[in-house]
C-alpha cells in the first residue's frame, strides 16, 4: 500500500494526475446534473404532450413530441382548408329574407301574420301556398307525390285538362287554319286579341270542318267561339259528329262577341266539328280545352 506521503510526492512530481482527477470529478458532476435536467424536462413535457410519458428517456420524449407536433400541424392545416371551403360555401349561399304578411283583398284585411308566407331569395319573391290559398277560397292544394300545385274545387289533385294546342288531337280538316301561321299571327274576336286559335272559313257549300282524334281519352271539349272581328256578319251553326254520327248542333250568333260551349265527347274515338252557314262567314275557336 502506498503511503500518504508517497501519494503526495507522486502528485507533486506528476501534475497531470491532479488535472485528470479534477476533470473526472467535473464530468461526473455534469452528467449527474444533465440527467437531472433531462428528467425534469421529460416530466414537464408529459404535462403538455399526451403522447409523452414520464418513464421515457429524454431522446424518446423529444422524438415523440416532435411526431405529435407534426400530426397537430397537419390537422391544423386541414382545419384551415376546411374553414376556407366553408367560407366559400357561405359566400355562395343565396340572400334570403322571410316575411309574415297580412292578406288584403280589395282593401279588406282577410288574414294577418301569415308566418313566413313570403320569401325573398336573391331579389325574387316566393309566396307560400298557405298565403295564396285564402285569396282562392281554400282551393289550393299541393300534392308532393305528383309534384302538382293545384287550384280548383276538385276532389283529387291530378291533371284532368289539356290545351288542345298542346296535343295532336286536331289533325286535319277543310277551310280552316291554325293560328299562328304564315297567314296570320293573331286573331281578334269580340274585341280581344288571341295568339292561338282555329280560324274557320264558313261557306254555303258547308265544307268547313275540322277533324279530331281524341283516342277515346276525353269526356268534354270546352271552347270559346265567335265571329272574326271585321268579317262578314252572318249566323252559323256548329255541328258535332261523334264516331261519324251527328251528336249535337249549336247555334252561333254573329252579334254575340263570343260564346262558351261545352261539347260532350263521351270518350268518342273520332270527332268532327263542322261549321254550317248560308253565307260566307269567318268564325274562330279560341281557348279550346280537352277534359278527361
Amino acid at each position: 500500500m502506498t503511503s500518504p506521503d508517497r501519494k503526495k510526492k507522486i502528485y507533486e512530481k506528476e501534475p497531470w494526475v491532479s488535472l485528470l482527477t479534477a476533470a473526472v470529478s467535473i464530468v461526473g458532476t455534469f452528467l449527474l446534473t444533465n440527467a437531472s435536467v433531462e428528467n425534469t424536462i421529460v416530466t414537464e413535457m408529459s404535462e403538455y404532450f399526451t403522447s409523452v410519458d414520464e418513464s421515457m428517456s429524454y431522446k424518446q420524449a423529444i422524438a415523440t413530441a416532435y411526431e405529435e407536433n407534426q400530426t397537430l400541424t397537419t390537422e391544423i392545416q386541414q382545419l384551415k382548408d376546411e374553414s376556407a371551403q366553408l367560407s366559400k360555401e357561405v359566400d355562395s349561399l343565396p340572400d334570403i329574407s322571410f316575411f309574415s304578411p297580412s292578406l288584403v283583398q280589395d282593401g279588406l284585411e282577410i288574414s294577418s301574420n301569415i308566418t313566413n308566407g313570403v320569401a325573398k331569395i336573391d331579389g325574387r319573391i316566393y309566396i307560400a301556398a298557405e298565403a295564396v290559398d285564402p285569396f282562392l277560397n281554400g282551393t289550393v292544394t299541393f300534392d308532393e307525390t305528383q309534384n302538382i300545385l293545384a287550384s280548383g274545387a276538385t276532389e283529387t289533385v291530378a291533371v284532368t285538362k289539356e290545351d288542345l294546342f298542346d296535343t295532336n288531337v286536331l289533325y286535319d280538316g277543310e277551310s280552316y287554319d291554325i293560328v299562328p301561321s304564315n297567314i296570320r299571327e293573331t286573331v281578334f274576336v269580340g274585341g280581344n286579341e288571341y295568339r292561338e286559335g282555329v280560324y274557320l272559313r264558313g261557306n254555303p257549300a258547308n265544307n268547313c270542318y275540322i277533324l279530331l282524334n281524341p283516342n277515346s281519352d276525353y269526356s268534354t271539349l270546352v271552347i270559346d267561339i265567335g265571329r272574326l272581328d271585321g268579317g262578314e256578319k252572318g249566323d252559323a251553326k256548329l255541328e258535332v259528329y261523334l264516331d261519324e254520327e251527328i251528336s249535337t248542333t249549336y247555334s252561333l250568333s254573329s252579334d254575340t262577341p263570343i260564346q262558351t260551349i261545352e261539347i260532350a265527347l263521351n270518350y268518342a274515338g273520332s270527332v268532327k266539328l263542322r261549321l254550317v252557314s248560308d253565307a260566307y262567314v269567318e268564325y274562330c275557336i279560341v281557348n279550346p280545352i280537352l277534359v278527361k
